[in-house]
């Protein structure tokens, strides 16, 4: 006679709120979201209202299909395509306080035939993001090494719909997210140098709240029958028994700074921080007798890690190339492994080329442009945050 198979946890409906979806600070890759915000320094190329607008064609690629890595899972490996077009408008734009407004809308196409989608090159739209970001100058050198010194404060807000088929069939209704920013430039060798000119540091954090459904994840339509704490067979639209990220707590720190030139080198590290809702031990009735339940045995934090390092290059301003590497990845392996912040079997390499268009529409048209101060340093300076 073969064992009973476990009884599934049906966990009790929640007030609406979804995943704590992706919200962090570092540079994320092909198939997660980014919350990455981009600011012009004072070297921004237009006075454009809507600088800073771009859209992005972004190559990614499992390393072990670089033959890098010691973890080789071919159903996982994947190489991808992914399209950012992110708007950005500045609604306050003076010299110290700046107010943007921002959206991110996009698509991905998987190119290989991993398990991520159920059709082979199936194309599919990203959750689309919603930013706003306030900005102020609170300290600048002067002097001699006037502008080498500079520290700005920055807060944002951050609104994910679930337009994409992943969100939208699991319950989510949008996720929410605020936090602070903290950015000090530091001088190197100085802004007449040809490289290591200065350092930017950026520190921020931010807390989601995921709005759904159910904490578990859930599909309208979907009726498959479970049995009830009372023992009754029902159907149950519930798509797995462990919840959701309820509530995320990023932290993450950049540091980024010119080698020679135009080209630039960028590095981030990051701490996320998901809270799941914990369900209560019970017990539900069946024919020979009570089945307990454990509930969510006391698993209800999941840290993850990111890791991200870039040498960027603008092509004659209008498009900036990207070479990079990321990892984010649980902090816990599947197999109860600590895993290493700098790689594990979620490691990428990535290829950015994201045109910048609003300089490209300076350059046609000649509108926008900003007039060339004498003895300022001319290389523009476009980074995330």
């Amino acid at each position: 006679m073969e064992p009973t198979p476990p009884v599934e946890q049906v966990s009790p409906r929640a007030t609406p709120g979804p995943e704590a979806g992706p919200v962090t600070s570092p540079a994320v890759r092909w198939g997660q979201a980014t919350a990455a915000d981009v600011l012009l320094e004072e070297e921004e190329e237009t006075t454009l209202r809507w600088r800073a607008s771009t859209f992005t064609w972004n190559q990614g690629g499992s390393t072990t299909l670089f033959g890098v890595g010691g973890e080789y899972i071919p159903a996982d490996q994947v190489y991808g395509w992914d399209f950012t077009f992110r708007p950005n408008f500045y609604v306050l734009d003076r010299p110290k306080d700046k107010v943007a407004v921002s959206a991110e809308i996009g698509w991905v196409t998987e190119l290989t035939n991993s398990n991520i989608t159920t059709h082979y090159r199936e194309p599919q739209f990203k959750d689309i993001a919603l930013n706003a970001r306030y900005s102020r100058e609170i300290w600048e050198s002067g002097g001699a090494d006037r502008g080498e010194y500079k520290t700005d404060a920055a807060m944002r807000l951050r609104l994910v719909l679930p337009t994409s088929p992943a969100s939208w069939n699991s319950g989510k209704y949008f996720t929410v997210s605020v936090g602070p920013q903290i950015i000090q430039k530091i001088k190197l060798l100085g802004s007449k140098a040809d490289g290591l000119n200065n350092v930017t540091a950026t520190l921020g954090v931010s807390y989601a709240h995921l709005f759904a459904e159910s904490y578990t994840p859930v599909k309208g339509g979907f009726a498959r029958e479970r049995l009830t704490p009372s023992g009754e067979v029902a159907p149950d639209d519930q798509l797995s028994g462990s919840s959701l990220a309820m509530d995320r707590l990023a932290t993450s720190l950049e540091l980024s700074m010119p080698l020679y030139k135009d080209l630039s080198l960028a590095t981030s590290f990051g701490l996320l921080s998901d809270f799941k809702h914990g369900f209560e031990e019970g017990c539900i009735a069946t024919q020979t007798g009570c089945a307990p339940y454990d509930g969510s045995q006391g698993i209800t934090y999941v840290p993850q890690t990111a890791f991200d390092v870039s040498l960027n290059y603008p092509v004659f301003e209008v498009v900036d190339l990207t070479l990079g590497y990321n990892n984010t990845n649980r902090q816990i392996g599947y197999d109860g492994r600590r895993r290493s912040v700098f790689y594990s079997p979620e490691a990428q390499f990535y290829l950015d080329i994201t045109a910048n268009l609003d300089v490209i529409y300076s350059k046609v048209s000649g509108r926008g442009k900003k007039v060339e101060k004498p003895g300022t340093a001319s290389a523009p300076s476009r980074r995330r945050l």
